[in-house]
């Protein structure tokens, strides 16, 4: 490179090196991304989760006859609110990971009286025994859920979608209500709902359960009852059918209907059997520890 030359090309370089520092004075500064901050709703939610985690978990479920142990479902599988009663939180419990449920659980804290509220219902005939952390055993005799065909349904679909579909068209028909006309009871009367959208599903070829799932019959979003949907191919039917169960999560009485008739009634519960243990619909209660407190 001739003297020339490599003056221009000094000068040059001379000039970008000068100029670059301007350039990165003219970008704008890279920001930090903020921190998401946890609203106090969320906050509130996580804490009453893991208190329903921290009560449910002792409780031990076990096959009567054999010892051995059904599994609950990790998760509760509906969570809600009470504005009629204290505006509690509550959470509702599957045990039997496999098949239809063996056992549902509505548990919810009454912080005034400083207990946990407790209503079980057996859905299987299977022989059960439940253990409370404070000693308490449940040993339903058999389950009051009574399984029917369900007049008036097509035939079950072949596929899990389709059957879904066919399921959501059904509980579109079903309504209920309740009376308060317990002991003690005002008689009123109150509208329940039928949430679409199933909180469980489960199937059991080897009991010719093709497909099952369980909904919430609620009033707002309080559990009053369940309703077990199932698709099965009975011994004595020559195809595949719809058939129900009804199960209760409340003292009131119920009424169930499809297309606009009564297909399930339950009569308000006497208390001296709701706290038998060996009732198929058991109440019992737990003191909430003091460590705890409201979300």
């Amino acid at each position: 490179m001739n003297p020339r030359n490599r003056w221009a090309t000094g000068l040059m370089a001379a000039l970008i090196l000068s100029v670059l520092p301007l350039l990165a004075q003219d970008q704008p500064a890279v920001k930090q991304a903020a921190p998401i901050k946890e609203s106090d709703e969320a906050k509130r939610s996580r804490e009453e989760l893991r208190l329903a985690l921290e009560q449910v978990a002792p409780i031990r479920l076990a096959n009567a006859e054999t010892g051995v142990e059904i599994e609950r479902i990790d998760h509760p599988v509906f969570r809600h609110s009470a504005p009629l009663w204290g505006g509690h939180h509550g959470t509702v419990w599957v045990w039997g990971k496999c098949g239809r449920p063996v056992a549902v659980l509505e548990m919810f804290q009454v912080l005034e009286q400083r207990v946990w509220y407790h209503q079980f219902h057996a859905t299987a005939d299977l022989p059960i025994k439940m253990r409370m952390s404070n000693g308490e055993t449940w040993t339903p005799k058999e389950s009051n859920v009574r399984f029917q065909p369900l007049a008036g349904t097509p035939s079950p679909a072949e596929t899990p979608s389709a059957r879904m579909r066919q399921m959501k068209g059904i509980v579109q028909k079903i309504t209920a209500h309740q009376l308060w006309s317990w002991k003690g009871g005002d008689g009123a009367r109150h509208e329940l709902r039928l949430l679409t959208t199933p909180v469980h599903r489960y199937d059991d070829r080897d009991q010719q359960l093709i497909d099952g799932a369980l909904f919430i019959i609620a009033q707002g979003t309080n559990p009053e009852a369940t309703l077990f949907l199932e698709a099965v191919a009975r011994v004595d039917e020559p195809k595949p059918i719809w058939q129900f169960g009804i199960g209760r999560t409340s003292n009131a009485e119920i009424f169930v209907s499809y297309d606009d008739q009564v297909i399930h009634h339950d009569p308000a519960v006497n208390m001296d059997e709701i706290l038998a243990k060996t009732s198929s619909h058991w109440r019992t209660t737990a003191k909430i520890k003091s460590k705890e407190s409201q979300p």
